[in-house]
C-alpha cells in the first residue's frame, strides 16, 4: 500500500504525485474523461480539477463530492490511454533505496520481541520516535538516539566507515 505525501495539479489534466518512499509520478488523467466520463465529468472544469487534495492519510487523491482515486493505481503499469477510464504516466522517478540503519533497527527490535511502545518506554522515548527510526525512508538517524535505543534493547552501536565503491566500467 503506497502513501502519497504531496499532490499538485499540473498543466491540462495532469497530476504531480510524491510518495512517502520518494518516488514521484507525473500522470495524465485525461483518459478518465474519454467516452462516457460518468463520475469523472467534473474533472473537465479546471477550477474543480485544481481543488485536488490528499485524503485518508495519503492513501487517496480526492476532489470535492467524494470523487477520488486510490494512491496505488498510479503505481501500476500504464493502462491504454485511448480506453475510457484509463490514465498514463508521463514521467516517474523510482523510490529511494531503504536506509540500511532503519533496516538494522527493525531487525534488532524484531529480535527483541518488544513492541515499539515497549522499546520506547525502555529507552525513555516516545513511540512515534521509534517508529520514525524504523521507517526505511528515514535518513536522519542520530548516533545518540541510536545508542539510547540500542542500550534499551541490550545492544551496542558500532560505527564502521568504508570506502565508496568506484564505478569500474570506465
Amino acid at each position: 500500500m503506497h502513501k502519497i505525501t504531496e499532490v499538485t495539479p499540473g498543466e491540462g489534466l495532469t497530476l504531480h504525485l510524491t510518495y512517502a518512499d520518494g518516488a514521484t509520478i507525473h500522470a495524465d488523467v485525461s483518459g478518465l474523461l474519454a467516452g462516457d466520463p460518468g463520475v469523472f465529468a467534473p474533472l473537465a472544469d479546471r477550477a474543480f480539477f485544481e481543488g485536488v487534495q490528499l485524503g485518508r492519510r495519503g492513501r487517496i487523491v480526492t476532489w470535492p463530492g467524494e470523487l477520488d482515486l486510490d494512491a496505488d493505481v498510479f503505481r501500476m503499469e500504464d493502462g491504454d490511454p485511448d480506453k475510457p477510464g484509463e490514465f498514463r504516466t508521463l514521467s516517474s522517478t523510482p523510490p529511494m533505496p531503504a536506509d540500511p540503519v532503519s533496516l538494522e533497527v527493525a531487525r534488532v527490535l524484531d529480535a527483541s520481541g518488544l513492541t515499539q511502545s515497549e522499546a520506547a518506554a525502555r529507552a525513555g522515548m516516545q513511540q512515534p520516535n521509534v517508529a520514525r527510526l524504523l521507517d526505511p525512508q528515514y535518513h536522519g538517524h542520530s548516533l545518540s538516539t541510536l545508542r539510547r535505543l540500542a542500550e534499551a534493547l541490550g545492544y551496542d552501536v558500532e560505527v564502521k566507515l568504508v570506502p565508496r565503491q568506484q564505478d569500474r566500467a570506465s
